[in-house]
């Protein structure tokens, strides 16, 4: 067995992320273990397509066990995300996964890895803290300080989505899990975000955008299946806990400091029609857009700092038999399981991240056309044919 993990979203899950999971197995894999945001994910919105048939559609299509990273993790920072993703697939077992792959801008990963502890021996710079203080945002300041004190090409992996958190997956392996080789995987087609169409590849924001519109976009994802989220449902929601948050509430979110506070409670002051005009208006040169929609859902959810703790329990969203195997080739260092009902009850962190899960799920279903608000305890997980 040559086991390899994927950590991802496939939020719809298109034919970028088949070509991934082809490279993955092109390049030695026997077993591929994939964790996927469940409900909610990271740029700050419930999940658009429901986890379980974006779990279904990948072992569809190439992966092996589709394991689910729950909020609070799927919905915060790169870091975070990156680290509990790793530590999912850790938790199938000692030297089970040898591999992780990812797609990236560039297909270098020892460039990617340079870049990683390029960005480690920045966390605490003067220079970055400069910048940031002048009105940059945390990113930008340390890809400007990288290419002033590391070149170009290292500035440009921390310029740019997939490969900011392709050096983030390196970091964590070799925090938590030195033996997994990092792989990356060169994104085929539509940049990350893009509205632009490569053939029969676009990204996810330009499926869902298309979805949203009623477009046909056959030919740009294996399957679709199940109703789609759309943000114009849940966004009043958003507006109403944005409007009325107090500063203490504002405070106890994770990534938020006093300034983003601040700035959240004056934006407050205005008139808006909408969560995402609340958002732009709040948005500065050092506060992103991104972060800003993360803090909006975490304040949604309840999200609180001290729920951005270690991965409590992996949850088996779909798998075939390749995927049994995975199960079964090591010691087991999480509790990993189909139901939910067992899982809440490992701890009081396990129970207080599955009640998270459940509201993201709710949040998800009312922003369907039925507000069909699935049962996280009656879902069923999906098993297919190897």
């Amino acid at each position: 067995m040559k086991a390899c993990g994927i950590i991802a979203e496939f939020d719809p899950f298109h034919n970028g992320h088949r070509y991934l999971l082809e490279q993955a197995r092109a390049s030695g894999a026997t077993h591929i273990a994939v964790v996927m945001s469940g409900n909610a994910v990271q740029r700050g919105m419930p999940a658009f397509f429901d986890k379980f048939a974006r779990a279904e559609s990948a072992v569809t299509n190439g992966a092996d066990i589709v394991l689910e990273l729950p909020a609070p993790f799927s919905c915060s920072n790169a870091e975070t995300f990156a680290r509990s993703g790793v530590s999912a697939l850790v938790a199938l077992g000692e030297g089970v996964i040898e591999r992780l792959v990812f797609g990236s801008e560039t297909e270098d990963t020892g460039l990617i890895l340079s870049a990683a502890e390029a960005a480690e021996s920045l966390r605490s710079s003067n220079a970055v803290a400069e910048l940031i203080r002048e009105g940059k945002s945390s990113p930008a300041a340390v890809a400007e300080v990288c290419r002033k004190e590391y070149g170009e090409d290292i500035a440009s992996v921390l310029s740019n989505p997939n490969s900011t958190l392709a050096a983030e997956y390196c970091r964590a392996l070799k925090s938590i899990a030195p033996r997994i080789e990092p792989f990356a995987v060169k994104r085929k087609g539509a940049a990350h975000d893009s509205f632009d169409i490569s053939g029969s590849f676009a990204s996810g924001s330009a499926i869902r955008e298309m979805i949203s519109a009623g477009k046909d976009v056959t030919g740009f994802m294996p399957s679709i299946s199940g109703e789609y989220c759309s943000y114009d449902k849940t966004d009043s929601i958003f507006l109403y806990r944005l409007i009325t948050a107090s500063r203490e509430e504002l405070l106890s979110l994770p990534d938020m400091s006093e300034a983003a506070a601040d700035r959240i409670l004056k934006t407050a002051e205005g008139s808006f029609t909408s969560a995402e005009g609340f958002l732009m208006a709040c948005k500065s040169k050092n506060i992103t857009l991104a972060r800003l929609r993360r803090a909006a859902l975490h304040l949604v959810l309840g999200v609180r700092k001290e729920d951005i703790a270690p991965l409590p329990y992996v949850r088996i969203l779909a798998f075939n038999e390749r995927g049994r195997e995975l199960l079964a080739a090591g010691e087991h260092t999480l509790p990993i399981d189909t139901s939910l009902a067992r899982l809440e009850k490992i701890s009081p962190l396990a129970g207080r991240v599955s009640l998270l899960e459940r509201r993201a799920a709710a949040l998800r279903g009312m922003g369907t056309v039925t507000k069909s608000v699935q049962n996280e305890y009656k879902a069923k997980i999906r098993l297919t044919k190897s």
